[in-house]
């Protein structure tokens, strides 16, 4: 008996400080791997021409779950070799955005990191690096660098079906290439207001001047926008085709104008709710990337909650080992700010249709780069 009261003690106790029943902590990895398995059933996003990875002998080997800190914890996916060369270009991202959504509704910390191995291996070895000024270079907003401000997505030519369409679907009467577009519009004249540099990625102007798609400029991606500056061609011709050029163009257009910053706006899927911020551990910034994501998730988060629902969802940091180009091939501090998500209608969706809502936000971006650039902030040491 004394024995048995000792356990129950000991499990009474794991209760009290709040700490996850054993049960679920043994049964979460399992439950995330099914969750991937399910999402590999189908083909991701924008490759709906090809076998879904299952049937493509795509498979998950291992998901492993390990807190890392107070506020903290560590997604471990490991990939069979298979995933390198399911898209026949090799652009793994958009598969490893499809198994990122599919954990997003996990719960777990207010920093969530996310690691991919292929066959054990860690996933930067297997991709690329290259970007077109040293990794050291950096020019501070005080010392006159500029913010990049990214619209993710556009208007881009596809080879397969030999047309030009957007690169995501429209949900409840709206697209978020567009509506990226106008929130990053917003942040720009923000910006310009209180006096901060900044250059946008997509044609920044509203207007009916026609590009190479024949559709108004403004909706087309950036790589197209950044050919016309006069960008040399290793900063908007690098990947297999134009999909991946559009997003490798967005931070190596960063690395040539030595930009302070890169902010990508974008909207999520995947069915959940509220407002995430993405930075990469992996580009040699790590540290400088994270204190900017803390200052804007907090700043668009508080913005949105006294301004707008007080009851929106802070999902808090997330990172990854390379999974997003955007913000790996940037030599210097980068975020993804997802706002909301498309396919959830209320309040997500309902918010990214309120031009209110998106003005909300641009002030909030403000906000948080003016913190963030401030005269008193130093940035760190890139690590090589």
């Amino acid at each position: 008996m004394p024995r048995l009261f000792g356990v129950c003690a000991v499990l009474v106790t794991a209760f009290a400080l709040g700490g996850p029943p054993l049960r679920a902590q043994q049964t979460r990895p399992a439950a995330l791997q099914l969750a991937i398995e399910r999402a590999l059933t189908a083909a991701p996003a924008n490759l709906q021409w090809l076998r879904a990875p299952e049937q493509a002998g795509v498979r998950v080997q291992r998901v492993d779950v390990q807190p890392t800190g107070a506020g903290s914890e560590r997604i471990s996916i490991d990939l069979t070799q298979r995933a390198l060369t399911y898209e026949p270009s090799g652009n793994i991202e958009p598969l490893l955005e499809a198994i990122i959504h599919a954990t997003a509704g996990s719960g777990g910390a207010p920093h969530v990191s996310y690691r991919f191995t292929i066959d054990g291996l860690p996933l930067e070895q297997f991709l690329p690096r290259l970007a077109p000024r040293s990794l050291h270079s950096f020019r501070s907003l005080p010392a006159g660098g500029a913010v990049v401000v990214s619209p993710g997505h556009g208007l881009y030519w596809d080879d397969v079906l030999g047309t030009w369409h957007l690169q995501r679907p429209r949900i409840q009467g709206i697209v978020e290439d567009l509506v990226n577009w106008d929130i990053a519009r917003n942040l720009r004249d923000e910006l310009l207001a209180g006096g901060i540099k900044v250059q946008m990625a997509r044609y920044a102007e509203r207007d009916e001047v026609v590009g190479p798609s024949s559709n108004p400029r403004w909706q087309e991606a950036a790589k197209y926008f950044i050919q016309t500056l006069g960008a040399p061609d290793e900063v908007w011709n690098y990947g297999a085709d134009d999909y991946a050029r559009d997003i490798n163009t967005r931070p190596f257009y960063a690395n040539w104008i030595d930009a302070a910053a890169v902010v990508s706006i974008h909207n999520n899927g995947g069915q959940e709710s509220g407002t995430e911020t993405w930075f990469d551990d992996t580009n040699g910034w790590q540290e400088e990337s994270r204190r900017l994501a803390e200052i804007v998730q907090r700043h668009v988060v508080s913005a949105i909650r006294t301004q707008y629902n007080g009851n929106w969802v802070d999902r808090g940091l997330r990172s990854c080992d390379g999974c997003k180009g955007e913000t790996r091939l940037a030599s210097r501090p980068a975020v993804i700010v997802e706002i909301a998500y498309m396919d959830t209608v209320t309040p997500d969706n309902d918010a990214l249709r309120d031009e209110a809502f998106k003005r909300i936000v641009a002030a909030a971006l403000r906000d948080a780069i003016s913190e963030w650039g401030s005269v008193g902030a130093v940035p760190a040491e890139p690590k090589d």
